[in-house]
């Protein structure tokens, strides 16, 4: 799996990545099945892997076997512990695992050596983060674009196949690293469905990080909340569609 097979998939469920943000098992097979055939990805974050544990991931590729596995732990520790981590990630199966790049080249150089066939994404800074809130973390981290950026270019001189950043970045990035990279947008929006209280800082809808040259976009609450998450999915697969004129 890489950008280009993604971009020339013809498919825009191919660039859909839905988070599995729920408690359990039960209702993660639920949206699995409801959702298999529309969305590219599933996307298992730290509350569910926490709360069912790794076998999770075997059941889900039954339920939805088209579907990619994006294990999103955002590993960040010493080396040694990472590339661990990383080992039992590759055992399970996961296409896209996630780490900070935060952590350091060492780190990183880590993952991507355990990660066998998984791609490792460079997770830069978090769409929760605006400015305001990374100005009290560091004085460095005032402009997110720049500190985005320089994570990025240590994710990828580190081997990461890819980075996980906010479509406000995107632009920026796409034309530093030119096509080769994955990038995956979290905080994603369709034009129909904003999110109330959003604890997302920096969003974007789907055709602007598109035309940014995002490749996989996450998008959660709008489809998990709807009455039926299917139309939903469908609702946000024609948009894909529209915006990338398939």
């Amino acid at each position: 799996m890489n950008a280009r097979s993604i971009r020339d998939s013809g498919n825009p469920a191919t660039r859909l990545v839905f988070p599995l943000d729920v408690p359990d098992r039960a209702r993660a097979l639920s949206l699995a099945k409801a959702l298999a055939g529309k969305v590219g990805f599933l996307k298992v974050g730290l509350e569910l892997f926490v709360a069912e544990g790794p076998g999770l991931l075997g059941d889900l590729r039954g339920a939805a076997p088209d579907c990619g596995l994006f294990l999103d732990l955002k590993l960040h520790d010493i080396p040694a512990t990472v590339g661990k981590a990383m080992e039992a990630a590759r055992n399970l199966s996961a296409d896209l695992v996630t780490v900070h790049a935060q952590g350091g080249p060492e780190m990183m150089r880590a993952a991507v050596g355990a990660a066998g066939g998984a791609v490792v994404l460079g997770v830069t800074v978090l769409t929760s983060l605006d400015p305001s809130s990374l100005a009290e973390l560091t004085d460095e981290c005032r402009r997110p674009g720049l500190y985005a950026a320089s994570l990025a270019q240590r994710a990828l001189d580190s081997g990461c196949g890819g980075l996980v950043c906010s479509s406000l970045e995107t632009a920026g990035l796409r034309d530093r690293f030119g096509p080769g990279p994955l990038l995956v947008n979290p905080g994603i929006r369709p034009s129909w469905g904003q999110v109330r209280d959003d604890d997302q800082k920096r969003v974007g809808t789907v055709g602007s990080a598109l035309s940014a040259g995002a490749d996989l976009l996450v998008i959660g609450r709008p489809i998990r909340e709807a009455p039926s998450p299917a139309e939903a999915a469908d609702r946000v697969l024609g948009e894909i569609s529209q915006a990338l004129r398939l």
